[in-house]
């Protein structure tokens, strides 16, 4: 890694990126638009150089920003759909570089002439911004900021191609704006800090620019004020950390050998997860009565669930296992040589520690603020109902995917995927047409089929709707049904080609 320039597939790419003619044109554009950009700000700023400067430094600044962070994620975007397209994605495969080192050529290579236009804008920039009256720690901060933001993204785009088997450059290019338009939503609520994950809050705040109502909030990690300079750049480290061991265990495979995360890799993704969530939860604004801006523990609870209900799914599908694997593991369960909890068994008995852990986060939380808020306000035990019922059903719509991949569909996943979406809307038809005839058979049909009839109950635990009961005990009759039929198929004899006489 820190030799990343003898890399191969970084030297490739900086070789055919970095042509001498395609350098320097690239080189000229950069000053000509450096150029035009400072014309344009004299012609609005000229009576006063200094905010002259200190505008034209502002919009180099996020000019850069997107032109490296779009261009870096559009580039690694299509590193490996584009491989696919080619039909040479067997060469990635073959090579004697591991995955880490393909990883870090590509992240470094492919946007390799973004980071080279960049790097001549920035003696101006940095000029203007100390002719400003910027600091050079606010500079060097800005930069950093820029670098990590840069990388972050590449590599966001890079672990999107490698799921993808056909390029879209424009839909990976915008990853670099969307989620920054997004987290901004988060300063003004109960969770300031995962405002952090878009980058304007640090910049405003590395700048001192208090006019911006994002720049006058401070963050807070377990009820510690950290700025959003250190806090944006440990999500982005951290997140990519994660993006990198999905990489480095994916990168050489094909795509439905691809399973992102081993299954302790995923429980420990959702407790980090979960413990970020606790972290930023400012406690100054959780109350009993609820304001603007503020929120109650009972609508925390419900975060709570709804935020692992996605979880669970996700892992759950991250965690399925292909038809051949599913198959030679049965056999060595069967015959007593692998455990049910291996490697490459079932994925349902690995969503429940991660429901635990959930859970017990959340009461760790109720109890730390026992001097704050009674217990009972935190409705516990709605809230393990409420996970439980979730559980249940993510763990009987994961079943039925592992199902639809032991079938002979192409592309069984995501056609599971719509079958899914197909049975949640026709659930929600009919629970639409039932409650023209009668409010209870509404409840009784989302209650049933659906994980939200816990939403709709009014009761508080233990005297919730039997209707939950009937509906919680009804899916693990389906989740029995299900893993009955899984059983059969992984029973079914291998069809081996009888040889022909010689």
């Amino acid at each position: 890694m820190l030799e990343f320039w003898r890399n191969p597939e970084f030297v490739r790419h900086a070789r055919a990126e970095l042509r001498p003619a395609r350098a320097v044109t690239a080189a000229v554009v950069a000053m000509v638009i450096c150029v035009l950009v400072g014309l344009t700000c004299w012609s609005s700023e000229h009576e006063n150089v200094r905010v002259f400067f200190r505008t034209f430094y502002a919009w180099l600044v996020g000019i850069q920003f997107v032109v490296l962070g779009v261009w870096s994620a559009a580039a690694c975007g299509q590193a490996i759909s584009r491989e696919r397209e080619l039909k040479t994605y067997d060469f990635l495969k073959t090579t004697r570089l591991t995955s880490t080192e393909l990883m870090v050529g590509k992240i470094l290579g492919m946007p390799v002439l973004a980071y080279f236009v960049v790097a001549c804008s920035i003696p101006v920039s940095v000029l203007s911004g100390i002719l400003g009256g910027f600091s050079l720690r606010v500079l060097a901060g800005t930069y950093v900021l820029l670098l990590v933001f840069a990388l972050f993204f590449s590599l966001v785009g890079l672990w999107g191609s490698m799921l993808m088997e056909k390029s879209n450059v424009g839909a990976i290019g915008l990853l670099g704006l969307l989620p920054n338009g997004i987290a901004l939503g988060f300063v003004d609520s109960s969770f300031p800090g995962f405002g952090a994950l878009s980058v304007f809050p640090a910049i405003f705040s590395l700048h001192g620019l208090k006019e911006m109502e994002v720049a006058r909030v401070t963050p807070s990690v377990f009820g510690v004020q950290v700025p959003f300079f250190f806090l944006t750049i440990f999500l982005y480290v951290v997140f990519g950390a994660w993006f990198a061991l999905m990489l480095a265990r994916n990168l050489k495979k094909d795509l439905e050998q691809i399973r992102l995360l081993s299954r302790w890799q995923a429980v420990g993704f959702v407790a980090f997860l979960n413990v970020l969530f606790f972290a930023f939860l400012d406690p100054r604004r959780v109350l009993t009565e609820v304001k603007w801006g503020m929120t109650s523990p009972q609508q925390v609870s419900v975060l709570v669930v709804g935020l692992n209900a996605a979880i669970l799914f996700i892992i759950g599908v991250a965690t399925l296992t292909s038809h051949e694997r599913l198959k030679v593991w049965w056999r060595r369960w069967t015959a007593g040589e692998e455990s049910y909890l291996a490697e490459y068994g079932l994925p349902w008995p690995w969503l429940v520690p991660a429901a635990a852990i959930a859970y017990a986060l959340l009461a760790a939380e109720a109890l730390g603020m026992l001097r704050v808020l009674p217990l009972k306000e935190w409705q516990l035990g709605r809230g393990a109902v409420q996970l439980l019922v979730f559980l249940i059903f993510t763990t009987r719509d994961v079943m039925f995917l592992q199902w639809c991949a032991l079938t002979r569909m192409k592309r069984p996943i995501v056609k599971g995927f719509l079958y899914l979406w197909l049975y949640y809307t026709a659930v929600g038809v009919s629970a639409l047409v039932a409650s023209i005839v009668s409010t209870s058979g509404n409840r009784y049909i989302v209650a049933l089929l659906t994980p939200y009839g816990m939403f709709n109950s009014q009761e508080v635990w233990p005297r919730f709707a039997p209707e939950i009961c009937l509906g919680m005990v009804l899916q693990v009759g389906v989740i029995v049904f299900i893993l009955k039929v899984i059983t059969k198929r992984l029973q079914r004899p291998a069809l081996v080609p009888a040889s022909s006489a010689v």
